[in-house]
């Protein structure tokens, strides 16, 4: 126990692992409800997400489970075997509250559909419920338009979301959200592909100021905890575009892995916490 413990006891809590998310991912004109929540809440500059040899399913995993997986296997899958009291979904479910998880691509892909129930959830993907435009990438704007008043009425709630509309490739041709958000970008002083990648984490921008404008209109925003984190750093994107987001040559043993922890509530005091973490320590931190 610390200073911090029961600080949102009672709380609502959006958990989401935002595909490709990244410090190049947040600007107070380009995604500004990102930026807000970045910066509003608790602002931790010494957090790190690292690469795993399963990509999304195993960064997804660690942000989950607070578990390291195992090399040579699909850890998410194999863990639907396995009791996992002590993630999110089953210890707020033991509470009482109404758990669903969400994914906004097929639902099956990488046997989401065995893991998340596992955990506690109500799971819906591309294919099992979720009723979006199949497209690709999907949207996040849209898989938070036709979910959120699935559970924003029934108190205290938890929902999960695994977005996708970040995902790479990084291109104008190639990439349904770049080019959806293509003029949004197009001033700005970049190369192709890092317009392109912003141009995807405008679709996440949307979505998470959807979810902002229904808590307001429900009366529940300052008593939800929207907590944000990512599978990976946006390894699609070519290192000298990262170097030009960044302005200097990034290094790529550590620095590389440097990402955004978002953990948010209205009305919070902002607070920044310089103590290094990483997404190992998610679980821990909201169960605290």
């Amino acid at each position: 126990k610390n200073d911090y413990t029961g600080m949102f006891e009672g709380y609502n809590l959006v958990l989401v692992t935002a595909e490709s998310f990244s410090p190049y991912a947040v600007d107070p004109d380009v995604t500004p409800t990102l930026y807000k929540l970045l910066n509003e809440g608790f602002k931790f500059t010494n957090f790190y997400t690292p690469s795993w040899e399963v990509s999304t399913t195993d960064g997804e995993y660690v942000a989950m489970t607070s578990l390291i997986p195992k090399s040579g296997v699909w850890s998410f899958e194999e863990s639907a075997n396995n009791s996992l009291p002590f993630v999110m979904g089953n210890q707020l479910k033991k509470l009482g509250y109404k758990t669903l998880a969400y994914h906004n691509h097929s639902y099956s892909y990488y046997e989401r559909q065995l893991s998340h129930p596992n955990m506690g959830y109500d799971y819906k993907g591309l294919g099992n419920g979720l009723n979006i435009t199949e497209i690709w990438p999907e949207s996040d704007l849209e898989m938070l338009e036709v979910t959120v008043d699935e559970y924003i009425n029934e108190q205290p709630f938890h929902a999960y979301y695994m977005t996708v509309s970040g995902h790479m490739q990084y291109s104008f041709d190639g990439n349904n959200m770049a080019r959806r958000h293509q003029q949004e970008v197009i001033d700005l002083p970049y190369s192709d592909q890092a317009k392109a990648y912003l141009a995807t984490q405008i679709e996440l921008d949307k979505a998470m100021e959807h979810l902002l404008l229904k808590l307001e209109e429900h009366g529940l925003a300052d008593n939800t905890l929207i907590a944000i984190s990512t599978d990976h750093y946006p390894y699609g994107l070519d290192k000298e575009t990262i170097d030009e987001f960044v302005g200097h040559q990034v290094d790529e043993n550590f620095e590389i892995y440097k990402s955004p922890f978002i953990l948010y509530t209205k009305d919070m005091e902002p607070e920044t916490i310089e103590k290094p973490s990483s997404s190992l320590d998610i679980i821990p931190t909201l169960s605290n």
